[in-house]
């Protein structure tokens, strides 16, 4: 089926379809609209299953891909590999996540756990518009369990850096190039100084990481001294810790000024707002005995040994992360060349994955019951 992001009809037709196989194993389904009034997109899918216990174990995917049909041609195989579009982020994962539930749900119709799935229907553009739900479906959750691709090792995801966009802007005072006498105020400069003490944060080691990704100001002449400019600041962060501190440093170059009129004494002035707050989640106490469990399931299962990793960018998972809970991501098969036109999935690991979902389901009361989340 042919579902990039913004064809609105083939994200909404595998959303019923996923519906309705979750359906046939006895979860109610519902889909809830895109509350942004800016964003194009189809509904968000949510299924729920009742448990033995109240709190959920919340299992996230997203029905949209990257590249189309066109590009990638229609889904073909040899023996051991899959080929197409999203067929490995994340069709891929959705198949892996219906199969191991099937296969739980048929050894127990009532669960340990209530179970919870919520399939996005823009993910590969950060499924704009969900994030709250995301944040308020946590809540009632001991466990969120993201299915995006493996890493192409076969590793599993215990950590994603959290990331936090900010919008700068800069006012001065526009004055001639060659007649102004000291009442000028560069918003140019002034972004400039404080673009290079930002640069200053980078920090490998702490898994920090600053970046402008564009600027714009000025009225495009050479002879008009800038008045106001404009800036996007990518920030990334590995812990909640490390982004509160990274913050309180941004605000304090934002608010020191450099650049003065010598004739009325006035700096530049800075604001900003933050246009995209993701958080981070790691690899935490209470994470420890899932991720171990989920590896020795899949030595026994796959008869190799793989790791869990910290992956870059984000995901859905981390709109859901909170201390308290367990977060893993990266369950779905493995596979590689993401996002390209020769996209591809093991096939094998779809069968092998999704019985490590169902094994780890059977050992998840014992585990969350062990951390006491």
């Amino acid at each position: 089926m042919d579902s990039p992001t913004l064809k609105i009809s083939g994200v909404h037709r595998v959303q019923k379809i996923v519906a309705r196989e979750l359906e046939s194993m006895g979860f109610k389904t519902e889909f809830f609209s895109n509350p942004s009034p800016t964003v194009e997109s189809t509904d968000l899918l949510v299924a729920e299953i009742q448990g033995e216990r109240p709190e959920f174990i919340t299992f996230v995917s997203h029905a949209d891909t990257v590249q189309s049909v066109s590009t990638c041609g229609l889904f073909r195989r040899d023996d051991a590999h899959g080929f197409g579009s999203g067929v490995i982020d994340n069709k891929g994962g959705l198949v892996v996540l219906l199969e191991g539930l099937r296969l739980y749900l048929e050894n127990r119709p009532r669960p340990a756990f209530s179970l919870r799935v919520l399939s996005s229907p823009n993910e590969e553009v950060g499924s704009l518009g969900f994030h709250e739900p995301f944040l308020r479906y946590s809540l009632d959750s001991k466990m969120v369990l993201g299915f995006e691709p493996a890493l192409d090792n076969g590793a599993i995801i215990e950590s994603r850096r959290g990331n936090r966009w900010y919008q700068i802007e800069v006012t001065g005072e526009e004055a001639h190039s060659g007649r102004c006498r000291g009442e000028q105020i560069n918003a140019a400069h002034e972004l400039a100084l404080k673009i290079a003490k930002l640069h200053e944060l980078n920090d490998e080691a702490q898994g920090l990481s600053l970046n402008i990704g564009h600027i714009q100001g000025g009225r495009d002449r050479f002879n008009v001294v800038c008045g106001q400019v404009h800036a996007k600041l990518d920030t990334r962060f590995a812990t909640f810790a490390s982004r509160d501190r990274l913050h309180a440093e941004i605000e304090k170059i934002l608010f020191t000024n450099h650049i003065r009129s010598f004739i009325t004494g006035r700096t530049s002035q800075t604001t900003y707002s933050i246009v995209d707050d993701c958080p981070p989640f790691s690899n935490t106490k209470a994470s420890a005995l899932a991720i171990e469990s989920i590896l020795t399931c899949i030595h026994r299962i796959e008869g190799r040994q793989v790791a869990s990793e910290t992956a870059g960018g984000a995901g859905d998972v981390n709109y859901m992360s909170r201390a308290e809970i367990v977060v893993i991501d990266g369950l779905g098969p493995v596979g590689g060349k993401m996002h390209q036109a020769n996209e591809f999935v093991v096939l094998s690991t779809l069968n092998s994955r999704a019985r490590v979902l169902a094994s780890l389901l059977n050992e998840s009361p014992q585990l969350l019951v062990a951390t006491k989340v």
